[in-house]
Order: C-alpha cells, then sequence, then structure tokens
C-alpha cells in the first residue's frame, strides 16, 4: 500500500497504522511505525511538524491534535529505527526542525 502524505495542518488519525510520509530539507520521510504520544517534551512551541523532542531515541513530532512518536522511519531507500536516523542525520541537524 502506498503511503499517504501527513496533512499537519489537519487532525491525525492515531488509529490509522497505514505508512506516511513528508519532507525533511526536501528528503522524502516514510514513517512506518508510529503511535500518540504522552510524555515529556521541551517547553518550546513548535508549530504543527515540529519535530518537539527527539526523547528516548524516539522522533516526537508535533500534529494538530497531540504528538506523534515515530519509532520506524523509511529514508533514502534504507530502513531506520529513529534512534538510527537520528545518529544518521545528526540530533542538532533535527532538533526543532518542522516537516513539511
Amino acid at each position: 500500500m502506498e503511503a499517504e502524505r501527513i496533512r499537519f495542518d489537519l487532525d491525525f488519525d492515531f488509529e490509522n497504522k497505514n505508512k506516511r510520509y513528508c519532507y525533511f530539507n526536501d528528503d522524502r520521510v516514510e514513517f512506518l511505525e508510529f503511535e500518540r504520544y504522552v510524555g515529556p517534551i521541551t517547553l518550546q512551541y513548535l508549530p504543527n511538524g515540529g519535530i518537539q523532542s527527539l526523547f528516548g531515541g524516539s522522533l516526537i513530532v508535533k500534529v494538530n491534535n497531540g504528538f506523534l512518536k515515530v519509532t520506524k522511519i523509511y529514508f533514502e531507500k534504507k530502513d531506520f529505527t529513529s534512534e538510527e536516523f537520528i545518529n544518521f542525520i545528526g540530533e542538532e541537524n533535527l532538533a526543532n526542525q518542522v516537516l513539511l
């Protein structure tokens, strides 16, 4: 099944577990595994699509109706855990960035 584009301006359907995609620096990033996130976040406000935290090796993204914890990612024709993706891109390049 083809991944569907994330619309950060709309409520995220956490029950729909189909792959989703967005863009990081013009490169397509697919979220393969994800769930609603409830836990610590940074205190700064980021817009929808913002990478709010890299807590515990997971990518925490602000969505319209909460936060998304992404645990598996497809990027540059490779599967990554979130932690592997964070290490591959570098925390300094991900923190506080906004996905489109």
